[in-house]
């Protein structure tokens, strides 16, 4: 048997002392714990505070009705648009319903691709953070129903094929402390006259509709936004959304604003090219837009985990397999 010696290792863990790590892999023979995310949580073996590994797989792991504290930690996505992402650039599919039920406040998902469905939360403390959204055909993507609060949408990519049609952020009940930071949100959001929220960072190309809340460091794109009772500083509109009062600039130039899609990644577009008006428009001279705030926008929504992005392997004389392996934490 080769022993193996590993170089160029540049990892900083960050884990929980007392949660266990499970692995779910989809992948037909893989060695992961479990090959599906709903199998994961009903395992008895798995419990409050934990935390599920959801390696890339070019297999879906189905949908998930969360009744425990769960985290769920993904690859990625867009990760062969972006220099070193992961050295597997299979994204992790939730393909399904997700249903955040009594008895999952407090779960996260982080770094996954849905797809075919819809997400329901019916409880509060519910965090999706760094996840790409791409629901071609289905009429609400997030939906928070009952009276629920504590939610934080945080650094998604989200999309959808028909913008002015389809809702993708949809809070038609009571809600209260709900953040939504440093999303790129393409498609309708909407809140009802009970929603009390804050908004910072996002950029908007849909149609917006938030009532009872602040709005600060956010960029429109060619959309409406009709706000009610609600606080807006520092945003930027590409026609009169925000108006140019308390540090918002209206009939910004689309142009201007952002590197654009030209060589760049389908999230890299977003960013803020030299010169922008974006570029310390923002609250304390911070930019608006996504890659700025409390939360930035991470390219291919990587998790803030260690992630290996380059391998090579070498056999030498004897018993000896030389790795060499390159990795960084995305925090």
């Amino acid at each position: 048997m080769k022993t193996i010696t590993l170089t160029s290792v540049l990892l900083a863990l960050n884990v929980a002392v007392f949660a266990t790590v499970w692995r779910v892999n989809p992948t037909p023979g893989s060695s992961a714990h479990f090959t599906t995310l709903q199998a994961a949580h009903d395992n008895a073996s798995v419990v409050n505070g934990d935390t599920l590994y959801f390696e890339g797989s070019a297999f879906p792991a189905g949908s998930i009705a969360f009744y425990k504290k769960l985290t769920i930690i993904g690859s990625g996505y867009f990760l062969s648009e972006n220099p070193q992402t992961q050295f597997n650039q299979a994204p992790s599919i939730i393909d399904g319903y997700v249903y955040f039920y009594n008895g999952s406040q407090g779960s996260q998902i982080i770094g996954c691709t849905f797809q075919n469905g819809a997400i329901y939360i019916y409880t509060d403390e519910i965090t999706l953070e760094r996840n790409y959204f791409n629901f071609w055909w289905h009429g609400y993507y997030i939906y928070a129903t009952g009276n629920v609060s504590d939610i934080s949408i945080l650094s998604n990519y989200i999309k959808t094929s028909a913008p002015g049609s389809w809702s993708i952020l949809y809070f038609p009940n009571s809600h209260s402390n709900i953040l939504i930071s440093n999303n790129y949100l393409e498609g309708i959001v909407s809140t009802s006259t009970y929603f009390t929220g804050m908004f910072t960072n996002n950029i908007f190309n849909g149609p917006v509709t938030v009532y009872n809340s602040t709005l600060i460091n956010n960029i429109a794109i060619t959309t409406p936004v009709t706000l009610d009772n609600c606080v807006t500083s520092y945003n930027i509109g590409t026609s009169t959304q925000f108006g140019n009062e308390n540090g918002n600039l209206e009939n910004v130039p689309l142009g201007s604003i952002f590197v654009g899609l030209s060589g760049n990644s389908t999230d890299g577009q977003w960013q803020l090219k030299e010169g922008s008006p974006a570029i310390g428009a923002g609250e304390g001279g911070a930019d608006c837009g996504i890659f700025d705030g409390a939360y930035p926008y991470v390219l291919s929504g990587l998790p803030p985990i260690p992630a290996i992005y380059d391998l090579n392997s070498q056999s030498l004389p004897g018993s000896t397999l030389n790795v060499n392996l390159k990795a960084k934490s995305h925090n």
